[in-house]
């Protein structure tokens, strides 16, 4: 019985946590995304 209890919870936090993100995720979608600056190193060609 307290087994049954245990995996009960655990599986009722799992499913919060999944819905939390999801959540946590659909409001963000509406936010611009910021581009980031990116530096190439370029590369150095060997003595010829």
């Amino acid at each position: 019985m307290a087994q049954l209890l245990v995996n009960s919870s655990v599986a009722i936090l799992i499913a919060a946590a999944f819905l939390g993100t999801a959540l946590a995720a659909i409001r963000n979608e509406t936010q611009t995304m910021q581009r980031i600056p990116v530096r190439i190193r370029q590369r150095r060609q060997g003595n010829r």
